[in-house]
């Protein structure tokens, strides 16, 4: 990683928000993992898509009515997103974790003694990666899995209900998932510990978490998993969340995630 020192001249402010931004996107732009990471969440994404949907449109002639009635054309080309989120999210955790397992976080601090600021920073610089590749993503999974299905006449024009929303909403979700990835690299500080997190939360949880219960429904609905299927499906399942408190719940996560590493990165060791 490379090592960025900000000006010291006369009447500059090493902590400026402006001078820190610019520090950490050249630490990140200078990774060259970087790169191939989103490219492996976008490929991730769409070849999942593409092959889920395809699967569908080879078996519509033999399903049953009951069968095709349980096809979501919205949905299905985003499953790929189960494996592109933890992609997202293992990139916000080696935005930070990357340097303190180099060290090269006490530079940081020294030069920014505005630990708060670091933070800020970073987050501003992955949502500003984040944003761009996330859409792209989106927008390409929707558009290639709308035209597989089209061939059954089951495609879905970007003018239809839900279209845009299932683009923003799962452009949004890989900028919140990446985030909390931030969040939770700052507050457990090890690369590995952070993932393994992430993978609980994100994938394993939504698998194992089912029941009619009400409670049980309840925690279904506050996982941001559950959140993100509910945005981008056309089918709406019994006792899913409105459409509101799935943006609010996917919101939260990384929002708690780092308030919590504000209050706890000035209260550490680097």
């Amino acid at each position: 990683m490379t090592t960025v020192s900000l000006p010291t001249g006369a009447g500059t402010r090493l902590s400026r928000f402006t001078d820190v931004f610019a520090a950490e996107w050249i630490k990140l732009r200078s990774l060259r993992s970087t790169a191939w990471v989103l490219l492996c969440a976008f490929a991730s994404a769409v070849t999942v898509g593409v092959l889920m949907a395809n699967s569908e449109v080879g078996e519509w002639p033999r399903m049953s009515p009951a069968q095709r009635a349980g096809v979501d054309p919205l949905a299905d080309p985003y499953l790929g997103f189960m494996v592109a989120q933890l992609i997202f999210a293992t990139l916000g955790v080696l935005t930070v974790t990357g340097e303190y397992s180099s060290g090269l976080i006490r530079t940081t601090f020294t030069a920014v003694p505005g630990r708060r600021t670091v933070l800020a920073a970073k987050a501003a610089v992955i949502t500003a990666v984040s944003v761009p590749v996330g859409a792209v993503t989106a927008t390409t999974t929707f558009l290639i899995g709308q035209a597989l299905f089209a061939q059954r006449h089951i495609g879905l024009s970007i003018t239809d209900p839900g279209a845009v929303r299932s683009i923003v909403a799962a452009t949004f979700y890989l900028v919140a998932v990446a985030l909390v990835g931030a969040g939770l690299g700052v507050l457990l500080r090890h690369t590995a510990a952070a993932i393994g997190g992430l993978v609980a939360l994100l994938f394993l949880a939504p698998q194992l978490i089912h029941g009619s219960a009400q409670w049980v429904i309840d925690i279904e609905n506050a996982l941001p998993g559950n959140a993100i299927r509910r945005l981008v499906s056309l089918h709406v399942e019994h006792g899913a969340p409105s459409m509101t408190h799935a943006f609010l719940v996917i919101a939260v996560y990384p929002a708690v995630a780092l308030t919590a590493a504000l209050v706890l990165i000035h209260r550490r060791d680097a």
